[in-house]
Parts: structure tokens; C-alpha cells; sequence
């Protein structure tokens, strides 16, 4: 990566930006395919009805986050900020008010915080929308300045009818995102007010549960993104190589299908690290009868698939594995029965953890059907979409509702069992659509079956080919 001495010898004009032009101003848009900006106003209008007509509120974007000395994280905005808004960059704000407050000559209900394009800014990190594309672009009532956001609260008359709604964002705001939510807590507290029973986040969580169907579309890619990135992982992996190897491959395939970014932090786990539920480390070298564990998925447009796939290192199940394998899949084949209206959220665990504790017991691994929660240790689902475990809004399953089945059971060395168990962690995760008609298994293009892995295991992947080392 460049020094900051070295970034103002990037031209921007070089890199074939798009633009649209709104007067004398220009923003460059990459991308044909965001959500409409009607659909952002349209969530804020219902935010606005749902907290009432005497309430106010702001909510914060994430701020800009440090990596080391003078490098950042890539920044990605906060999820209901962004669910609110789809604006992407740093340092701003959303106020929200639904009975309308004056500023410089104008009533509105809602304003949008932002930086402040410059030519140094342009520069050094690109071009910055500003307030006056902002209320353009975004559809919003008005934009100012972030340099504004005290000014503004202090111009506000609060009534005794005034209702405050405790903001939401990031827990722990830095920059300019923290000195305006200090800015806030300021505000308040010299107002003698305090926030309401109002929650803003329940209101939030139950709007985003649902999927619109240009959502929908947007999640789609991410999960077609992800399953072409599992195929090239499963056909790529061979005795000899290291997991961070896999990892590369399927995030070369993401990157390559459009995708942003992962939509976690990848989870490349072979041998004994198939058995850690998190492992990040992604560092072991495969052997072979290894069984490697692979949670990966790449984001779109801010939304996230979430997909995980366990296959052997040599191409072929051992016997141990593969009856742990068929377990684990019939159990997720149970969860996603379940995945139907109406049914309880719990539905899928319920049915999974049954199947497991049967097989584990079956199989002579447990004793007791109690047992099987040594080797089956978290829940069963949870929803997706703008997070990988996105708002729980509804414990009732609804159309356009979706959410993992990802039953798991991870066998370390030293458990109470036959050594041939051990070292043995298979987790089969797919996405859920729930419709009228039935689940439908956006993840389906990832072979499942025993004989379909191992088939497509034994065709060779762009982690084969050689790198001129």
C-alpha cells in the first residue's frame, strides 16, 4: 500500500469513474444495480410514523475505524443507518422528526449530516457526495454540513410533548461520529429530558426481517458470489495445502463476481481446526484424511450470504466422516422442512437437534440424547441480510423471511468417545427463503451429497494452477 505522501500521485480522473451530473457538481456512481433511493425514503417515512409525530431521533453511522498508525479499515457504514439512508461514507448522521423543526427558513422532518466535499478531500480519499448532491441523490429533505450537527440541536425547541428516542449506532463512536453523539448526550442532558420508552431498534428489526423483493435480488448475487466461490474451493483443495491457500480461492471468486467484501471474517478450519467454530487463523497445512470445515461468503451491496460446506482434504470421505456428514446433513434437511409460515423461529433448532441426538446416540459417540450438546454447542439458525446475524425482529417464520440452517457437530480429540471420532468437525450451512410455496435453498448450487462432493472434488480449481513460484 502507498504512503499518504505517495496517494496525491493517483489520478482519479484515470480510473474510468462514471458520473452523474447535477449542475456544477459531479458524483461518480459505479454500480447499476442499488437499491432505488425511493425505497430508502419509503423505510424512513414508516420510521417516522412508528415513533410518532412529537418524537426525535438521530441515528449515527459507523465511524471510521483505525488499523494501524495511519492505516484504516475499509469502512462500512452502519446497518440500520445504512437500511435508512443507503449512504456510504464516514462521519455522518440521520435526525429524524417526524412533526417537522425549522432551520435557516425551512421545515423538515428529517436531516442528513455529512462532509463536506474539497479538493484535498477529493484528492486524498475521493470524491465526497456533500449536502446539496446528497438531498439529490438520497432524496432527503435536506443536507447540511456534519460541522452544523450542535448548531442545529441548539436552534431545536423541545415542547413539553416532545418525545426523545434514544439514537442508535455504533457502540463505541469515535472522530467526528463521536463528537457528535457526545454533541447529542450534551443536547439532552442540558434539555432536562429524558429518551422515552420508544425503541428505536425494535422498530428497526422488525422492518428488516422482511426482504423486499429488491433486496432479495441484491442477496441473491451474494449467495450466487458465494456458491461459486465453495464450487472453486471444493474442486482447489488437495493434500499439502494450507488453508489460507482455500481461503484466497474463495475470496479471488467473490472479488471477481462483484462482491465488496467478505461478509465475515472467513473461517478456513482443517483437522483439529475444523472443530473450533471460529477459527480465523486460517494458517495449518491440510493433510490428508483431514476434513476441513468452511464457513465463507461474500457481501453485495452490504448484504451478506452466509454459507458453510465440509469436505476431506483427499477428495474422499473416511468412513468416520462420512457417517458424521450424512448425520449433520439430515439434520439440516429436518431445519429446512421447518422453514415454512407460521412456524416458530425455533422450528429449524428443534428439528435438527433431534435428528443429531438420535444419530449421535445410534452411533455410539453419546449415551444420552443430553449428550449430543457437547458436540452440537450453538443454535441452529438465525436471519441474514444487511449482518450476517441480522436483526432478529419476528420469532414467527413470515414470506420473504431469510435465515440460515447451519446444524453442526464437532468431535475434538479427547472426547468421550472412539479416537476414530476425533478431530472430526462437520458443519452443512445453507440460505433460506421462506415463501407460500415452501423453503427455497438460495444455496443450493453447493453439492451436498456425499457423492456430489466427492465428484466435484475430483475436477481441478484455479487453486491448482500454478502461481510461477
Amino acid at each position: 500500500m502507498l504512503k499518504p505522501l505517495c496517494l496525491a500521485t493517483l489520478a482519479l480522473g484515470c480510473l474510468g469513474f462514471a458520473f452523474v451530473q447535477q449542475g456544477q457538481t459531479k458524483y461518480p456512481v459505479f454500480e447499476t444495480d442499488n437499491l432505488p433511493v425511493s425505497l430508502y425514503k419509503q423505510r424512513r417515512e414508516i420510521v417516522k410514523q412508528e415513533i410518532g409525530a412529537n418524537a426525535l431521533t438521530v441515528l449515527f453511522t459507523n465511524p471510521q475505524r483505525n488499523r494501524s498508525n495511519d492505516t484504516d479499515f475499509r469502512f462500512r457504514p452502519d446497518s440500520n443507518f445504512r437500511y435508512l439512508t443507503g449512504f456510504e461514507e464516514p462521519d455522518a448522521a440521520l435526525l429524524l422528526a417526524p412533526g417537522g423543526i425549522e432551520w435557516q427558513g425551512k421545515r423538515v422532518t428529517e436531516i442528513l449530516f455529512v462532509n463536506v466535499s474539497n479538493p484535498m478531500s477529493e484528492t486524498w480519499l475521493g470524491y465526497r457526495m456533500g449536502p446539496e448532491d446528497a438531498m439529490t441523490l438520497q432524496q432527503v429533505e435536506l443536507a447540511v454540513p456534519n460541522s452544523k450537527f450542535d448548531q442545529v440541536l441548539k436552534g431545536i425547541t423541545l415542547t413539553s410533548t416532545t418525545t426523545l428516542v434514544a439514537p442508535i449506532g455504533a457502540p463505541h463512536p469515535s472522530g467526528t461520529v463521536g463528537l457528535m453523539k457526545n454533541q447529542w448526550d450534551q443536547w439532552v442532558t442540558a434539555s432536562g429530558k429524558k429518551p422515552g420508552n420508544v425503541r428505536l431498534g425494535s422498530i428497526l428489526a422488525k422492518m428488516r426481517v422482511k426482504k423486499s423483493p429488491e433486496e432479495l435480488v441484491l442477496m441473491k448475487k451474494a449467495v450466487d458470489a458465494t456458491v461459486l466461490g465453495h464450487r472453486e474451493a471444493m474442486k482447489s483443495l488437495e493434500p499439502g495445502m494450507r488453508e489460507y491457500e482455500i481461503q484466497a480461492v474463495v475470496e479471488y471468486v467473490f472479488a471477481k463476481a462483484g462482491c465488496e467484501a467478505v461478509g465475515y471474517n472467513s473461517i478456513v478450519g482443517s483437522g483439529p481446526n475444523s472443530c473450533i467454530l471460529h477459527y480465523e487463523s486460517n494458517r495449518r497445512q491440510t493433510n490428508a484424511g483431514d476434513i476441513l470445515c468452511m464457513d465463507v461468503a461474500g457481501e453485495y451491496h452490504g448484504y451478506t450470504a452466509d454459507v458453510t460446506r465440509s469436505f476431506p482434504a483427499s477428495g474422499k470421505f473416511t468412513p468416520a466422516q462420512r457417517a458424521i456428514y450424512e448425520l449433520v446433513l439430515e439434520a439440516e434437511e429436518a431445519g429446512i422442512r421447518e422453514c415454512v409460515p407460521g412456524k416458530p423461529f425455533t422450528a429449524p433448532d428443534v428439528a435438527a437437534r433431534k435428528v443429531i441426538a438420535d444419530g449421535l446416540l445410534k452411533l455410539g459417540i453419546t449415551k444420552t440424547a443430553e449428550e449430543s450438546e457437547r458436540y452440537f454447542t450453538h443454535g441452529t439458525s438465525h436471519y441474514i441480510g444487511l449482518d450476517v446475524h441480522d436483526s432478529h425482529g419476528d420469532n414467527t417464520l413470515q414470506e420473504n423471511y431469510t435465515l440460515t440452517i447451519e446444524p453442526g457437530i464437532y468431535i475434538k480429540a479427547g472426547s468421550p468417545c472412539d479416537p476414530k471420532w476425533w478431530n472430526i468437525g462437520v458443519r452443512i450451512e445453507d440460505d433460506i427463503l421462506v415463501t407460500k410455496n415452501g423453503p427455497v435453498n438460495m444455496s443450493a448450487g453447493v453439492p451436498r451429497k456425499v457423492s456430489e462432493v466427492e465428484a466435484l472434488m475430483s475436477q481441478k480449481g484455479i487453486g491448482n494452477l500454478p502461481t510461477g513460484r
